[in-house]
């Protein structure tokens, strides 16, 4: 089996990781993947703070290698079988040209070659239920970021100059289940 790699993306509280899951459950061969993850995810905290505080370059080279990393390991379990991740490469590229860094979303660089998606699913969602949904679960740091108009405003800008490389699965209901049948009506081989 060769397995298909699909990358499910959207701005915090949209539901990404919900519907990951909820896609890796109605298939039989499939495994739930998260950035970063290992010990770019123990990292997370300081680079985050001190480092982005101080270089954005050096913040987007530690996600680059967190995503190149998650890349070998998914090329692995693509063997046996299909990979449903939440964040990937898209989402670094979108965070840091929000921070001012001109970066593109090269899955092939110097010195990297990142495995392109199969499909990728952007969550889209409506302002006040996002809003809703983050505040019952507890506001994150980006979450709060996100708070801004503007700031959502250029996610959503840069987002969209990417929308003819990913599919779009409202998420707006009260019922997930909407969008999984949403999201199963683009992967063929959940139907």
């Amino acid at each position: 089996m060769t397995g298909k790699l699909i990358v499910i993306t959207g701005l915090d509280g949209s539901g990404t990781s919900s519907l990951a899951e909820a896609l890796c459950k109605c298939d039989p061969n499939g495994m739930l993947f998260k950035t970063p993850g290992g010990v770019f995810g123990e990292a997370r905290e300081l680079f985050d703070g001190d480092v982005r505080t101080i270089s954005q370059s050096a913040h987007f080279l530690y996600y680059l290698a967190s995503v190149a990393y998650a890349s070998d390991q998914i090329k692995s379990h693509l063997k046996t079988h299909n990979v449903y991740c939440v964040r990937y490469l898209i989402d670094t590229v979108i965070s840091h040209r929000v921070a001012g860094l001109d970066v593109e979303l090269n899955y092939e660089g110097m010195g990297y070659s990142i495995h392109k998606p199969d499909t990728t699913i952007f969550v889209n969602i409506d302002e006040s239920v996002r809003q809703n949904r983050i505040t019952v679960r507890g506001k994150s740091g980006l979450d709060k970021v996100l708070d801004d108009e503007d700031t959502r405003n250029r996610f959503l800008m840069e987002f969209n100059r990417y929308e003819d490389q990913f599919h779009l699965v409202n998420n707006s209901t009260n019922n997930l289940q909407d969008a999984v049948l949403k999201a199963m009506s683009i992967l063929d081989w959940l139907n």
